[in-house]
């Protein structure tokens, strides 16, 4: 149990978790972690689609690559997930999230330069597996909002 403050008394250490406890539940109802999920499923094959040559929009590498752009890296970097910070699961959400964007703008940079078999392997390999790591950690993430 952690203590919030020096000096708290037996009534208000039992208080603690319970409050700790509405705090998660507030930030899972008020956050869709599914709905983070899809949004960076749908993103992931939007890029796939312009790998293919089927979308033709000018996409900003330096824009994708900014992973606090989207409304999971506000959440990240945000207190929506400040209760979380010391856990495993958050560093791993964060990491996972800063490298999928940072692979999502290399993609798109090896697309300017018309290497299209370049931003294909990145994609399936160090992309996917960054999207997996997003996946999994907001799997944990909303375990831990859910204890």
């Amino acid at each position: 149990m952690r203590r919030f403050w020096e000096g708290n008394t037996t009534v208000e250490n039992k208080a603690a978790p319970r409050m700790m406890a509405l705090r998660k539940n507030d930030v899972r109802a008020s956050r869709n972690l599914v709905g983070a999920a899809e949004q960076h499923v749908l993103w992931k094959n939007r890029l796939a689609h312009h790998i293919e040559g089927h979308i033709k929009e000018a996409l900003d590498a330096g824009l994708v690559g900014q992973s606090g752009i989207c409304q999971l890296g506000a959440w990240i970097k945000g207190a929506e997930f400040h209760e979380l910070r010391g856990t495993q699961a958050y560093r791993e959400l964060d990491f996972a999230h800063t490298l999928f964007h940072q692979y999502g703008a290399e993609i798109m940079l090896k697309l300017e330069q018309g290497d299209r078999a370049a931003a294909n392997a990145i994609y399936k390999n160090e992309y996917s597996l960054a999207m997996q790591h997003v996946i999994q950690s907001l799997t944990k993430i909303n375990l831990l909002l859910q204890n």
